[in-house]
């Protein structure tokens, strides 16, 4: 059997059924759900065109790297390193799980568990689900270090950071149906757990024993099992979400909140998502990435403080930082004992770019985490470089020489010398834009640390330093949480009413 018969044998026909159901129902394609069918169609027809967009690169690297393989005399041809057939496929589960998604929607006329979940638990669902999709993540990056791992890495690391998206906008809403849910989603999941069996155990393609970790069922391995019941989460979420009423609302209300530094910031981290298909790309994803995020910071301050005074800011932040990074890679003071010597370019006077930039940046951040506590702002900073240290140095940015070294090389010294050149950007800047940092706007570039939090020790777990990671998690994690309550206390103290006799 070809991987054209196979096709034809096991995807067309149901597909075919599955239209044809559709082009005979009775009512809204989507029933009670999402009433509009126009709407309802532009987000069925949307979805595989965005699978093929983001699938595209990840099947090719899979398929470069010989994690799928395809005998010749099975395949009508290919682009790139993927076969005609296997670009079809992204487009073609895509549409049956779609359909059955709406079928099952019909179905359900009466709207059954589409009450709304309680506020405090929609919170829970939405942000603790999302929270546990980038954990999982964060465990695909760690699975990438091991070649018996990759397969599984690479279906985590590629997936759950959009799952986890998709389930922070609207979890909440999608579990208003959870039975409809599940169900669009284990069906399909099922059906092609058992045709990739057959096309397995058929020669039509083979997975690696060499990548895989070996568990699975009959000829079917762990992590196609895995792979099928991810992208159907995919399609089902995004089908659901795009249907849903409730939905553009919330696009609307947060495009109120999308100012272009806000826009900055995300497409700053969207530039960390390839590392890990593209590791050697690292230098130049992190340079590209906090040039994006001090460019964030400065549309902020322009924004509430004046373009001339945020050019102002961010040169004090970049001058200092150069001059004082320059000083301490040179004399040993206020760092420690270290050398920029064969750092990845661009470089600033011996000094790699993103080092003076992020002097300005971070402290913009974490003075505005910090709501203006200039003591706060130097203690985030430490507990940030807690991570970058042996994340930058496992890049070779710096070496460390130091004869004391506590942390990845560096000295107790050089987190002091972080809290204190931290603590002093942060006075000058509250001096320079006060309002701005006691006050700030929500959202503001403060989430740029919470984001740190997940992808700082992701990274350190592509190297393979899990004790990095888990150490920079809990101390990042604490400082924010220590700057969290401190902000709620003073946010109460500003609300309470004055006491008089």
């Amino acid at each position: 059997m070809t991987y054209l018969q196979y096709h034809l044998v096991f995807i067309v026909p149901l597909l075919l059924v599955l239209a044809v159901v559709t082009a005979r129902r009775r009512g809204a394609l989507a029933g009670p759900y999402q009433p509009d069918d126009r709407h309802a169609w532009m987000g069925y027809w949307a979805l595989p065109v965005i699978a093929f967009l983001y699938t595209t690169p990840w099947d090719n690297y899979l398929v470069y790297r010989e994690v799928w393989t395809y005998p010749p005399d099975r395949v009508l041809g290919r682009i790139g390193y993927v076969p005609y057939e296997e670009y079809a496929f992204f487009i073609l589960q895509t549409l049956i799980t779609g359909l059955f998604l709406l079928w099952l929607l019909r179905r359900d006329a009466a709207g059954r568990g589409q009450e709304a979940v309680p506020r405090r638990d929609a919170a829970l669902v939405r942000w603790g689900g999302a929270a546990f999709l980038m954990g999982l993540s964060l465990l695909g990056a760690w699975c990438l270090r091991s070649e018996q791992s990759l397969y599984l890495g690479l279906i985590l690391a590629w997936a759950m950071p959009v799952l986890a998206g998709q389930w922070a906008f609207g979890g909440d809403l999608v579990m208003r149906r959870a039975r409809v849910y599940w169900t669009a989603v284990l069906v399909p999941t099922a059906y092609l757990w058992l045709t990739d069996a057959v096309a397995i155990s058929q020669g039509i393609w083979a997975i690696s024993d060499r990548y895989t970790l070996g568990p699975g069922v009959g000829p079917l391995p762990l992590e196609e099992m895995v792979f099928f019941l991810i992208t159907n989460l995919l399609v089902v979420t995004g089908v659901m979400l795009f249907l849903h009423r409730e939905a553009l609302p919330r696009v609307q209300s947060g495009l109120r909140w999308l100012t272009p530094w806000l826009g900055v910031t995300i497409l700053a981290f969207l530039l960390r998502i390839p590392v890990p298909l593209w590791p050697a790309g690292f230098p130049l994803l992190a340079t590209l990435s906090t040039s994006l995020l001090t460019l964030a910071a400065w549309l902020f301050v322009a924004r509430h403080a004046g373009a001339a005074r945020a050019t102002g800011m961010a040169a004090l932040g970049v001058t200092l930082g150069w001059a004082v990074e320059k000083l301490g890679s040179v004399t040993g003071w206020p760092f420690g004992v270290y050398s920029y010597d064969g750092a990845p370019g661009p470089l600033l006077g011996g000094v790699p770019l993103l080092v003076p930039l992020g002097w300005f940046a971070m402290p913009v951040v974490t003075t505005l985490l910090a709501r203006g506590r200039a003591w706060l702002s130097g203690l985030l900073l430490a507990a940030w470089d807690a991570g970058l240290e042996p994340l930058m140095t496992g890049h070779g940015f710096w070496t460390w020489a130091d004869p004391r070294p506590l942390w990845s090389g560096a000295p107790l010294l050089n987190f002091l010398g972080w809290w204190a050149v931290g603590t002093g950007l942060a006075w000058l800047f509250t001096r320079l834009a006060p309002v701005m940092f006691t006050r700030p706007e929500r959202p503001s570039p403060a989430l740029a640390f919470g984001l740190e939090v997940f992808f700082l020790p992701g990274g350190l777990l592509l190297l393979g330093q899990p004790g990095a990671a888990l150490g920079t998690l809990l101390l990042m994690g604490a400082a924010g949480l220590l700057a969290r309550t401190l902000a709620d206390r003073r946010g109460r103290g500003a609300t309470r009413p004055a006491v008089t006799r």
